[in-house]
């Protein structure tokens, strides 16, 4: 399973990007897609969603998962990179 964990900014301390929570801070992504796609859907459900950043991870479940990717932000001044990051992890 590949799914995206969406970020949003806290109160205290502030604007320390902590994991949002909630049905709607997830999105599971189908893991047959090519990675440049994995990041466009993270991406674009992120800012649909309202939250400031994403994070691609991969498990067998949500409790048995580990990040294969770094944090990145949806903003107009930090837009996602190319998400080659995947392709070293046996994508």
């Amino acid at each position: 399973m590949i799914y995206a964990q969406f970020y949003q900014r806290s109160v205290y301390p502030p604007d320390a990007l902590i994991e949002a929570c909630g049905d709607r801070s997830v999105v599971i992504i189908d893991a047959r897609l090519r990675s440049d796609s994995i990041g466009r859907i993270a991406a674009a459900e992120c800012a649909k969603r309202g939250y400031e950043a994403w994070q691609i991870f991969k498990g067998e479940s949500f409790t048995r998962s580990n990040p294969i990717s770094g944090i990145w932000s949806v903003s107009r001044d930090n837009p996602p990179r190319d998400p080659a990051w995947l392709s070293a992890h046996s994508m």
